[in-house]
């Protein structure tokens, strides 16, 4: 087995001792809090290669851009990172098993695949709030092409079972008197076939109505699959697009609301918390006639805060309904058209096992390796020198532990979810205000809309932003 050196663990501990929170995920963090969207783009795009940024901090500098109303920056910031992430899918659907004595964040990140999807319906509205209907419609049939191409792959390769070198992590386990047992205990469940992302409801939701607009396409059959997707509900709005009576037009709101949930870092130690919440750690290993200093096993793995029953858990300030108001006091709250927090689960949910597993092989065998060479270096040190020698090793040890972190990596600014509704209108020109409650139905947010022209037989689609 090969051994780490202890120099060589003592700089990945001194390197990443000053890899936390950047100053730059610091500031954006700030300004996208009071709102200032340009503001938190700006600082994310200048800290990243222009020429082939981070599919991650792409994403996040596209859609700020998206809701600041800069459209034009955003449709090329989307462009280019759809290109980046068609390139890199196949890494995303198949990661290679002989990756698990990695971490997950050295390589590049290749995207979640709901971020494949919606990148394109997110698109299509930039260039519809634009004027440029003809290339929404085309951001439209790309989403369509890549359902077809991109999602009967993904589901074939992501139940499959992670290949991992168990004769080396065996060995590795001997080493330290790991039961590996025990460890394997604290594996995250087992996905299933309900927690593939398989298709996005909003992006149906999008191209019934563009192609409504556009009396051309199949929306009835996005009609169909958006309902399939929402398990059968009855889509009252886009009926009512489908049919828009004679004489008549349609004013339909689509809302992109809230802050997406975020993942996190789960973390198992072996042996675990005692019951006082003491760390307990490993004792009693040894590597001939020299004994280690105490330490103990860290595996990481992505998870998101959820209930007992599964449900996520959100900030009790969160957005939970959506009311637009026309000029005449006539009002309606929008449906949900989409909860891309429940993409963010499913994902989770989807990579959880796997990148636990990996974390399983590629911390045991590193630790191992650590304290067979933490061994050499003991031996070799003077009796004398010997108490500073075992200070470095303890540095080196941690060290492991330090460099063993879950990959959460996601577009951190996508909304929480997408709503969506509205109203049947004889022609004319309208005014409306959409007003954004949270779940104790305090208002957190309005936005108003002058000079919405209503037109026969058509809907007219108004986009609405809302990210608190």
């Amino acid at each position: 087995m090969k051994k780490l050196s202890l120099l060589s663990l003592l700089f990945v501990f001194f390197f990443l001792a000053g890899c936390a929170s950047t100053k730059v995920d610091l500031e954006a963090e700030k300004y996208f809090s009071e709102g200032n969207y340009s503001a938190s783009a700006s600082v994310i795009q200048k800290s990243i290669n222009k020429k082939n940024p981070p599919i991650d901090k792409a994403l996040d500098v596209a859609i700020l851009n998206h809701y600041s109303k800069n459209y034009l920056q955003s449709s090329k910031d989307f462009n280019k990172t759809d290109r980046q992430m068609e390139d890199a899918y196949t890494k995303s659907i198949s990661k290679s098993t002989g990756a698990a004595s990695l971490n997950e964040n050295i390589s590049d990140y290749t995207g979640n695949v709901y971020e494949y999807l919606l990148i394109n319906a997110f698109n299509s509205l930039n260039y519809y709030n634009m004027g440029e209907f003809d290339e929404a419609l085309v951001e439209i049939r790309k989403i369509e092409n890549k359902q077809k191409e991109y999602i009967s792959k993904y589901g074939e390769l992501a139940l499959q079972d992670l290949d991992v070198d168990t004769e080396t992590l065996t060995e590795s386990a001997k080493t330290m008197n790991v039961n590996m047992r025990e460890v394997y205990r604290q594996t995250p469940r087992k996905p299933t076939e309900d927690d593939i992302y398989k298709d996005s409801a909003f992006a149906h939701y999008l191209a019934a109505l563009m192609y409504i607009k556009d009396k051309s396409g199949t929306p009835e059959l996005h009609v169909r699959e958006y309902e399939a997707i929402n398990r059968g509900i009855k889509c009252a709005s886009l009926r009512d697009d489908l049919k828009i009576p004679s004489g008549m037009g349609r004013l339909d709101f689509v809302s992109l609301a809230g802050k997406i949930i975020r993942r996190k870092e789960g973390t198992v130690y072996f042996p675990s918390f005692a019951a006082n919440g003491t760390p307990i750690f490993l004792t009693s290993v040894t590597i001939g006639d020299i004994t280690i200093p105490a330490f103990r096993l860290k595996y990481v793995y992505p998870y998101v805060e959820a209930d007992k029953n599964g449900n996520l858990v959100k900030p009790s300030d969160s957005i939970s309904s959506i009311k637009v108001t026309l000029f005449d006091g006539s009002n309606a709250r929008l449906n949900l058209i989409e909860w891309f927090d429940e993409a963010v689960q499913k994902d989770v949910a989807l990579r959880a096992r796997k990148d636990f597993i990996r974390s399983i092989f590629r911390s045991t065998t590193k630790k191992a390796a650590a304290v067979t060479s933490a061994a050499v270096a003991i031996r070799a040190t003077p009796e004398k020198f010997r108490s500073i020698t075992e200070i470095a090793v303890t540095k080196a040890l941690d060290a492991v532990d330090l460099a063993e972190t879950a990959d959460i990596r996601q577009c951190r600014y996508f909304p929480s979810f997408a709503a969506g509704g509205g109203f049947t209108l004889k022609p004319g020109v309208y005014s409306a205000k959409v007003e954004y409650f949270d779940t104790n139905e305090n208002l957190v947010g309005t936005e108003t809309f002058e000079n919405l022209e209503v037109t026969a037989g058509r809907p007219t689609i108004v986009e609405s932003i809302c990210i608190k």
